[in-house]
């Protein structure tokens, strides 16, 4: 079974969709559109009648909800709350490590699409890099309950993880980034890995956000 992306152009590169029980690592810079994919993402599972949520450290409800106001396809997500879509926002201190986190997780009731933005929070409060490897990968193997999991990762440069394994504890990474070409930048989505997909590796793809909507433009980048 796989789980649409609800992005035009991008289930056609991967089998029709994510493989069922996976995480998937959505990484790349500030700006390249990762918030905006994870709530696509979501609105296309809740239009199917999944149950789907957006477990946020950054920004508030109110402040996804204005996000979703600004592009013609997300606005219907609204209706869509206190249905089966919920928005969650956790702030983060001190007080919330990995593990709590985990804890906090698997209170949620069984969930068909789960977003998790953005791991690098996480990151920030955990003991030692070897602590949070090891937390990570039991929040993955966890996470590979739900039917399908975007877990976002904010990168710099080239980057595709923060360099703390999580694109090797994910079983997909979806990288974005900027390109510039004939002086006008592009944003480009990259496929870097796929468990149980067959996929062209790395084949940067022009990724269009507009008000319309969120879609693969259909053009390659050489």
């Amino acid at each position: 079974m796989r789980i649409t992306t609800g992005i035009k152009g991008l289930d056609q590169l991967i089998q029709n969709g994510f493989p069922l029980h996976t995480v998937i690592l959505l990484s790349g810079g500030p700006g390249t559109g990762k918030t905006l994919i994870g709530l696509n993402f979501l609105l296309e599972g809740a239009k199917k009648g999944e149950k789907c949520c957006f477990v946020s450290f950054n920004e508030s409800k109110a402040d996804l909800l204005r996000a979703l106001k600004g592009i013609e396809s997300l606005k219907e997500a609204e209706r869509f709350l206190g249905k089966n879509l919920a928005i969650e926002h956790i702030a983060l201190g001190e007080h919330i490590t990995m593990k709590k986190f985990i804890e906090i997780v698997s209170r949620y009731p069984k969930i068909d699409r789960l977003v998790i933005d953005n791991v690098n929070k996480l990151l920030m409060f955990a003991e030692s890099k070897q602590a949070y490897r090891i937390a990570l990968a039991e929040l993955v193997r966890y996470l590979r309950n739900f039917g399908c999991t975007l877990l976002i990762c904010e990168t710099e440069k080239d980057a595709i993880d923060t360099g703390n394994g999580e694109a090797f504890e994910c079983d997909g990474v979806i990288n974005l980034s900027f390109l510039e070409f004939e002086e006008k930048p592009k944003r480009i989505l990259e496929i870097h890995k796929l468990r149980y997909t067959a996929f062209e590796p790395k084949v940067p793809n022009e990724l269009v956000i507009d008000s319309k909507g969120i879609r693969l433009s259909g053009t390659r980048i050489i």
